[in-house]
């Protein structure tokens, strides 16, 4: 017997164990790691949002809807996209979307930060025409799943995210910094200036202290591996927050940013590498990545640090009837 019902705090344990197996045993197709439940479940509304299928195995798969437009959904492996099961979480995820009012995912269309950044400046407000627009996402070599959304009327937009992995037994180049800078972890004193580099790095940010305060609540948060450049004077000019995970031996980084006034010096890299090289201290053997396909200054960052480009996800989307 099959069975759903809403997340509560009690099932992060278990979808945390559900995220990370799926990982290990289809490590070409990872959709979420344990990283990516940390970072978006503070905030994200989980009781309305967040949604469990349970089996006599355990959790069978899950929806998480994501106002106003998107849902990540994952179905363990040995049900199965083709499943009655698989049809049932995404009427879930149609029927969550029917109570927002008609949403265009303007990120569909996106071809570069300077086209971002003019979004995020100058939002156009939505209007009936925008229709009831719900996107997910699916590996261009995921057939099983791509053929489930297509016979529901899902198609593939211009929008995508690349896959990217290091194998951490390549060398890691040592940190090369000027004098006066240092790479560090981050401390409790250092809370407010760790925000205050994050708000900076991305465009009218409203991050807040609330947030970071949860993610570090986070059982999979390694302090250890939430890294910044410290250049003085109380400031950090770059972060990245890395991930261990025991289970797959693959680390990850959510997120990673530099502030406008310190990029092009290289800086950004330094913090990746020394991610790298906290992560191969925690044991991990490969790393992971990913950006939006329209953010071509990240991909030639993360490629300059040796990772590799193994796969696309593709968004997908539909407009519901109302």
């Amino acid at each position: 017997m099959t069975t759903a019902r809403p997340f509560t705090r009690g099932d992060l344990a278990q979808l945390n164990a559900f995220v990370s197996a799926q990982a290990a045993r289809v490590p070409q197709h990872v959709y979420l790691m344990t990283s990516d439940v940390a970072w978006r479940l503070p905030g994200s509304g989980p009781k309305q949002n967040l949604r469990l299928w349970h089996d006599d195995a355990g959790i069978a798969g899950f929806v998480w809807f994501e106002p106003f437009t998107g849902f990540e959904f994952e179905v363990r492996d040995d049900v199965g996209y083709g499943s009655p099961l698989a049809a049932e979480m995404i009427d879930w995820a149609e029927a969550r979307r029917r109570e927002f009012e008609p949403c265009y995912p303007r990120f569909v269309d996106l071809e570069s930060m300077e086209q971002w950044a003019d979004e995020i400046l100058h939002p156009r407000a939505a209007t009936e025409a925008d229709g009831l627009c719900l996107t997910t996402m699916a590996f261009e070599t995921d057939v099983a799943r791509i053929a489930s959304l297509e016979a529901r009327g899902y198609r593939a937009t211009k929008h995508f995210t690349p896959d990217y992995r290091r194998d951490l037994a390549v060398p890691i180049p040592d940190a090369r910094l000027p004098a006066g800078i240092c790479l560090r972890h981050v401390t409790e004193a250092d809370v407010d200036a760790r925000v205050a580099c994050h708000r900076a790095s991305w465009l009218k940010s409203t991050w807040s202290r609330a947030r970071y305060d949860e993610i570090r609540k986070s059982a999979c948060y390694d302090p250890e591996l939430d890294i910044v450049l410290d250049v003085g004077n109380g400031t950090f000019a770059s972060y990245c927050i890395c991930w261990a995970d025991p289970a797959t031996g693959v680390g990850s980084y959510e997120p990673v940013g530099t502030r406008p006034e310190w990029r092009g010096r290289g800086i950004g890299r330094e913090v990746i590498y020394e991610g790298l090289r906290r992560l191969r201290a925690k044991g991990m053997r490969k790393a992971r990545v990913g950006t939006a396909g329209f953010n071509a200054p990240a991909q030639a960052l993360y490629e300059s640090c040796g990772f590799e480009r193994i796969c696309t996800c593709r968004t997908y989307m539909k407009v519901l009837d109302a």
